[in-house]
């Protein structure tokens, strides 16, 4: 994993954290992000070290100071992170054996990820097999409809398929202009008689 740069919404995703966390864990220290080129600019990423870091203080935050996070983060960057299974600093020495062993599995389902889409000529991410753009998918499900409902108006997706869509746009959000919240077909349902009764009273 060494060499690996994670955008905050892929950090996200390993980690688990909502994205907002990981932004204030940026601006907060003591990880030090780096700007990365990516479609419409350079972003903000992490290395595999700092997923390392962030994720092994969430679980020991209990039992670590300010100065010994500050201490550990110091002391993970100098570590040979892949090979090494504990860190130690000052007078303390914490294994990260288990939290590597996790993120590793995690990053994988990352991958895995990427490898259920295609891309458009024009750069657009869509699901496989069903050319339904995923961040359609993703904002259709934050916009309120069910998973049920969106299989019903693209029969060409699977429950499975919606799941994929919507981590995999959860963890690379789209630039620009957002997808509506609901489908065509689930307006016209919605509109009802009413809607018809408008349109005929107009002509």
């Amino acid at each position: 994993m060494t060499g690996s740069a994670f955008t905050a919404a892929e950090a996200a995703f390993v980690l688990r954290e909502p994205i907002k966390q990981i932004k204030k864990a940026m601006d907060a220290g003591p990880v030090q992000a780096k700007l990365i080129p990516k479609a419409g600019g350079a972003v903000r990423a992490v290395e595999w070290m700092d997923l390392v870091y962030l994720f092994a203080v969430r679980a020991l935050r209990d039992e670590l100071t300010p100065k010994a996070r500050n201490e550990f983060y110091h002391a993970l960057r100098q570590s040979p992170v892949e090979d090494a299974r504990e860190v130690c600093f000052g007078h303390l020495s914490i294994a990260i054996g288990d939290f590597k062993t996790e993120l590793q599995g995690r990053t994988r389902e990352l991958a895995e990820l990427s490898e259920k889409i295609e891309f458009r000529s024009t750069g657009e991410a869509v699901l496989k097999g069903s050319g339904v753009e995923v961040h359609r998918i993703a904002a259709l499900l934050n916009g309120g409809m069910s998973t049920e409902d969106i299989c019903m108006d693209y029969p060409s997706l699977s429950p499975d398929g919606v799941a994929v869509a919507k981590a995999y746009a959860d963890a690379h959000p789209k630039h620009g202009r957002p997808y509506p919240g609901t489908t065509a077909k689930r307006a016209l349902r919605n509109a009802g008689l009413g809607a018809l009764d408008e349109v005929l009273d107009g002509e």
